[in-house]
């Protein structure tokens, strides 16, 4: 069964996939913010220092839209960078225990991944926005109320990747591992209850957004990103409620059709309707779109998860499990759901190219 982890970084990934599309769209349309005036308005009495500068709507929402993008960058690294990191560590120490215990005593090893100075910057970048609004939304005080434990396991993570790589725990015998260990427990005694409720408010402003998205596209014109985004957005429904159901690749018998067909079936109708788009280079271009290059990937990868979610499907259907053979798959177009996730996240990649380049 994949982590939950990966499946709600796919929410993110696509959370901002949603927000490149907006900007494209406003491209396409022309409806780009021209020039951003700063309005400050002074009684005559004051002096032009002594007043802050009034915002006009479109650098306020500009604003906005930054600091959402850096929350996304922010939790994309949680559960991508700093989850595998932790998931190393554990790998080798007892998360059970409350002082540093290696599972295998006698396998004198362990480290974790370090974390890059890149991904913390966009950390301390949404602190810094953040910290500079007077007013504050139920987010931004998720974000804040999480952030003191954040801080303290990319610290503690840095130092146990140094102090591993350096094989430290040999010089000293385990006893700055004892340290890291406890100082480790103890941000995430925090940071796992701080982290998932910043990721429930971001998920509302995430499917907000979305709708809001989805409204401009429709009024746009934009039938081809509409399709895509919706294409992105039902596959991971699909394997959102695969998780709840507690299904994968190892007892795909024990899901629930009734609930997937739907999906399912939006998704093809969305799926059609996009390898009915690639015949109409003219509808393309009219939304920026270039026929060759990415989207050709976009196609091709389209096709590929697609047939592997039908052929899983289809498995069900006639009450057959996987083979060993399916389950080791993992390259989408081939029978499982791994490889329907590895199709995926390959059409979120190609998808995010396609907004960068066209």
């Amino acid at each position: 069964m994949r982590r939950k982890t990966s499946i709600i970084l796919t929410v993110l990934i696509m959370a901002c996939s949603v927000t490149a599309c907006q900007n494209a769209a406003a491209s396409i349309t022309q409806n780009v913010i021209e020039d951003n005036q700063v309005t400050t308005k002074t009684e005559e009495s004051e002096t032009p220092s002594s007043v802050e500068p009034e915002l006009s709507d479109e650098e306020l929402e500009e604003q906005e839209q930054e600091l959402y993008n850096a929350y996304i960058e922010v939790n994309n690294f949680m559960l991508g960078r700093v989850s595998d990191s932790l998931e190393r560590y554990f790998n080798y120490v007892d998360i059970e225990q409350e002082e540093f215990a290696l599972l295998d005593p006698d396998y004198d090893y362990y480290d974790c991944y370090s974390l890059s100075e890149y991904d913390i910057e966009q950390v301390e970048s949404a602190y810094e926005m953040v910290n500079s609004k007077s007013d504050k939304t139920s987010l931004d005080e998720a974000f804040l109320k999480m952030y003191p434990s954040l801080k303290m396991v990319i610290s503690t993570l840095n130092d146990i990747e140094v102090y591993t790589e350096m094989k430290s725990f040999l010089d000293d015998d385990y006893q700055k591992a004892k340290e890291y260990h406890a100082n480790l427990l103890s941000a995430l005694a925090d940071y796992m209850d701080d982290g998932d409720a910043f990721m429930a408010e971001l998920d509302i402003v995430a499917n907000e957004r979305q709708e809001k998205a989805y409204e401009r596209m429709k009024e746009e014109g934009l039938e081809v990103f509409y399709a895509m985004n919706r294409v992105l957005d039902l596959a991971n429904d699909i394997e959102t409620e695969l998780y709840n159901q507690g299904v994968w690749d190892e007892n795909i018998l024990d899901m629930d059709l009734e609930k997937i067909q739907p999906l399912y079936d939006e998704f093809v109708e969305n799926v059609d309707a996009l390898l009915a788009y690639d015949n109409d280079e003219e509808k393309l271009a009219a939304e920026g779109i270039s026929k060759y290059g990415w989207w050709n990937s976009f196609i091709r990868d389209l096709k590929d998860t697609k047939v592997s979610l039908t052929e899983v499907l289809q498995k069900v259907k006639d009450g057959e499990e996987l083979s060993q053979f399916d389950i080791n798959a993992s390259f989408s177009g081939q029978c499982s759901l791994s490889s329907f996730d590895a199709g995926l996240s390959s059409l979120i990649n190609d998808y995010n190219n396609i907004i960068d380049v066209g």
